[in-house]
């Protein structure tokens, strides 16, 4: 694991190996990079920090602008509760750079609080292995931190400590505890950006990998000598790249190359001591697609990747192929698969006998798969709910490793059917993918850290244009915090705002009120996710999916129920129907998704509305308006028949759309950018609201006087980290 030492900044304790700051009593989170930054300052506390020093310790030499190491000392200064003009912890010294001011010492010992902080709130880094008692003891450690200072404290205390004790009888030595492993990360990047899909080289000397600088949208292939950290990104016509994997004797790279605005195709270029060479093209792919998993047969003279139909001219589901390297003999080797987005990853056994498949089962919701090459069988492993971005193995072919719950990684092994965690550090660590050999490389480091803006009336600006650019002042970070802030919902009259945080640490649900006041609304200790999030009309209920319940949170009584759904079927989305006592809810029964009303008080489940479907929503006439999976457009149903509404109307997420009145609000993705597309139910007017200078946002909420909030993602620092366990 990362080397555990703890630093006291006059009353701050900073903990580099968990990248957090704990700053009287809250612990934040910190930025890998910010942290990485910090880490030189207090290296040479009181001595004057150059921009070249830190370009050369954190960055390795990469090229840096100003703007990056202004934005990371920013940060820092935020979460130090720190002021430029008059610093406590770093000064800024003018055509210098920067040094540390603040007392520091070595932490030996932190205080009871700081202890409870650090360990119970953030689960620190686990010293020795884990046991499941150990775990239920610090859950009562937390509840008597809740309810110090009042007189049930002596109470409480003598419940848990008897409970605790019945729980250890309970559960003596020979319970199994969970299994943890010893890790060891070695950063191998220090590139300012985000680094995504890294792969080594069968001999360990070169890692390739994507790139893109923070607030661009083009990625590049980027090649690196591992030895001299010499490093090269691949120049190819196509305006972005990704996805790399080496071949077996790590002379060709196979990858992604796509536009934007059409174009999609997998080419392999050849590599000369560290250096790219020629580009060939294999095959085409799906003009739409812009992700793709590739991996390479043995031999080197094929590989296996995944696709679509591309007779489809809709999103649908994956498949996996294999074909020669000279673009002949096309071969499917999966079938589409009828719920979910299908087959859409895969990595090769280092024995080059199996393929590991990640298949889309259901949203949020994959399975990870077997399939033997010799014998064409398959092998259920075991499922996950977690959108995964990669696996790998393990280098004697007989255990996958992927990202687990709470962001860190974790080891199937394959005969004894067991998990086992593999890193237990704060920062999240994503996508692990293992070499030819096996030797595993994975992303640290979040992809994105959200927040939510408001633009006050935006429509108000666009008269009779069906197309016009928003000049309005954007309220950004409207809603920011150490965590991230997501998935916003409105009330009709403005007056509340539901939304999504971590800033707890775990996904809650939020309320801002008008007078700009947050507070928490739900406690929940299951949660795997949070989903589809909307008020009622008039304002007093909060609709939800947490994992895949549906719940409603009264505003009234400040309590949650749970709407015990008849049957037992699994839904994927939950959305107000047309009346207060009943809820939409999508299913997904024998392969066919249906929309279906439930009764809240009884969960009994009406009748079919629509198959076939993927989001609907009511207006507020109580008339049905959804999207099809397998056609573009926005449907309604009239006397039975469904209709087509508008023709060019596609839905990205489930948060990504909204009606309010007679208008339809979309955030539509057009050749890299998102717009604001309003149709007017009424009429069928559409019209077109670009941005200026804006994250692309992946959630919107409207309020009945058209004021609009936008669930924005910012992109964060990453880098890559090889892993010996």
């Amino acid at each position: 694991m990362l080397k555990r030492t703890r630093y006291r900044l006059a009353d701050k304790v900073v903990d580099p190996a968990q990248c957090t700051i704990l700053n009287d009593g809250n612990l934040l989170k910190v930025e890998l990079r910010a942290m990485q930054v910090l880490l030189c300052l207090i290296n040479h506390a009181g001595e004057p920090v150059s921009r070249d020093m830190l370009l050369d310790e954190v960055w390795s030499g990469g090229e840096v602008s100003d703007n990056a190491i202004n934005r990371i000392i920013g940060i820092l200064r935020n979460q130090l509760g720190d002021n430029a003009k008059s610093p406590e912890f770093i000064k800024t010294l003018p055509k210098v750079g920067y040094v540390l001011i603040a007392p520091i010492t070595l932490v030996k010992e932190v205080t009871k609080h700081e202890k409870f902080a650090t360990e119970v709130i953030a689960g620190a880094e686990l010293d020795v292995e884990e046991s499941k008692r150990q775990v239920f003891k610090r859950s009562l450690f937390a509840t008597l931190y809740q309810h110090a200072g009042k007189m049930s404290i002596l109470m409480a205390g003598l419940l848990s400590l008897l409970l605790f004790s019945v729980y250890q009888i309970s559960h003596n030595e020979s319970s199994e505890s969970p299994q943890h492993i010893k890790t060891e990360l070695k950063r191998l990047t220090y590139l300012d950006g985000q680094e995504l899909s890294p792969m080594l080289s069968t001999d360990g000397k070169y890692l390739t990998f994507a790139k893109r600088k923070l607030g661009e949208k083009n990625w590049r292939v980027g090649l690196m000598t591992l030895g001299s950290r010499k490093t090269y990104f691949l120049d190819d016509p196509f305006d972005s790249q990704g996805y790399p994997a080496f071949s077996p004797d790590g002379n060709k790279i196979a990858y992604l190359s796509f536009n934007f605005g059409g174009g999609c195709q997998i080419n392999m270029v050849d590599i000369n001591d560290g250096e790219f060479g020629e580009i060939t093209k294999i095959t085409d792919c799906k003009s739409i697609i812009q992700s793709i998993s590739i991996a390479w047969h043995p031999s080197g003279k094929s590989i296996y990747y995944t696709d679509e139909d591309h007779q489809k001219e809709f999103l649908s589901e994956k498949m996996i192929f294999s074909i020669d390297i000279t673009g002949k003999n096309k071969k499917q080797l999966s079938q589409p698969y009828s719920i979910g987005g299908g087959d859409y990853l895969i990595s090769l056994s280092p024995n080059g006998r199996f393929l590991a498949v990640v298949r889309d089962v259901n949203w949020d919701k994959v399975q990870v798969m077997q399939l033997s090459l010799e014998t064409g069988n398959w092998q259920k492993l075991f499922p996950v709910e977690l959108a995964l971005h990669s696996v790998g193995w393990s280098r004697d072919s007989e255990s996958i490793i992927y990202r687990g719950k709470g962001d860190n990684l974790m080891r199937y092994d394959i005969e004894s059917k067991s998990h086992i965690q593999l890193t237990n550090i704060l920062q999240p660590i994503l996508s692990p993918i293992s070499s030819p050999s096996g030797g595993v490389v994975a992303v640290l480091g979040k992809l994105y850290d959200g927040e939510i803006w408001k633009l006050n009336y935006p429509f108000d600006e666009s008269g009779d244009s069906p197309l016009f650019v928003n000049n309005k002042p954007v309220e950004k970070h409207y809603i920011a915090s150490n965590g991230s802030d997501s998935r916003p919902s409105v009330s009709l009259d403005g007056k509340q705002l539901a939304f999504v945080s971590t800033r707890t640490g775990e996904s809650q649900i939020w309320l801002k009120s008008q007078d700009g006041t947050e507070r928490q609304l739900t406690y929940f200790e299951d949660i795997n996710f949070i989903r589809h999030i909307s008020f009622s009309d008039d304002g007093t209920q909060i609709l939800g999916r947490n994992n895949h319940q549906a719940f409603i949170y009264d505003l009234t009584t400040n309590t949650v129920e749970f709407i015990d759904i008849q049957g037992g079927h699994e839904l994927y989305s939950v959305v107000w129907g047309p009346d207060k006592q009943t809820i939409m809810a999508a299913f997904d029964i024998l392969g066919k998704s249906s929309f279906r009303l439930v009764d809240i008080k009884s969960g009994e489940i009406s009748d079919v509305l629509a198959e076939e479907v993927e989001f609907g929503q009511f207006s507020n006439t109580g008339q049905l308006y959804f999207t099809q999976r397998a056609k573009d457009g926005l449907w309604t149903i009239e006397n039975g028949d469904i209709k087509l509404v508008h023709k060019d109307f596609v839905v990205m997420l489930d948060m990504s759309w909204t009606i309010v009145d007679q208008f339809v609000y979309n955030l539509a993705y057009r050749e890299g950018r998102v717009d604001i597309d309003r149709i007017d139910l009424n009429t069928g007017q559409k019209v077109i609201m670009k941005f200026v200078d804006i994250p692309l946002p992946q959630a919107i909420a409207v309020d009945r006087e058209g004021s609009i909030f936008l669930g924005i993602y910012n992109e964060s620092n990453t880098n890559i980290v090889k892993l010996d366990y």
